[in-house]
């Protein structure tokens, strides 16, 4: 007989209840490893926006009528742009009346109160990101 297959008082210990041990903790330690790697998909499957577009804008006002106008760079969903203005946050969808994207040579006119800060906050893939800041 060997000595691994014996207890300190000399009786046998079955090679199956180890082997069935051994196998429990395998699986324990595979269900774990699953879980983690399953968990980290379904959590990094949700839908997201792109980065931050890189765009440039004009920016003008005459008698108290601001207008923003797409100078170049990156074209985006007017749904993800806001201007904010005071308290009021509108979005370039709702100032344009279409929803669809913006490229460059579109463009936007809302009031605005002289001396005002306008901002455009782009909402996408990163959350809200400052891309534009103007004094009316």
């Amino acid at each position: 007989m060997s000595i691994l297959n014996r207890k300190p008082d000399g009786s046998r210990v079955p090679v199956v209840i180890a082997i069935v041990i051994v196998g429990v903790v395998f699986a324990i330690v595979g269900a774990v490893v699953l879980a983690g790697v399953l968990g980290t998909f379904v959590l990094s499957t949700g839908e997201q926006a792109g980065p931050t577009p890189s765009v440039s804008f004009q920016f003008g006002v005459s008698d108290g009528t601001a207008t923003i106008a797409h100078a170049g760079g990156d074209s985006f969903s007017a749904g993800e742009m806001l201007v904010i203005t005071g308290d009021t946050e509108q979005s370039w969808a709702s100032l344009s009346g279409e929803d669809g994207p913006v490229e460059q040579g579109d463009s936007i006119s809302f009031d605005v109160a002289s001396g005002e800060p306008v901002e455009l906050v782009y909402v996408g893939g990163d959350g809200r990101e400052l891309v534009g800041r103007f004094s009316a």
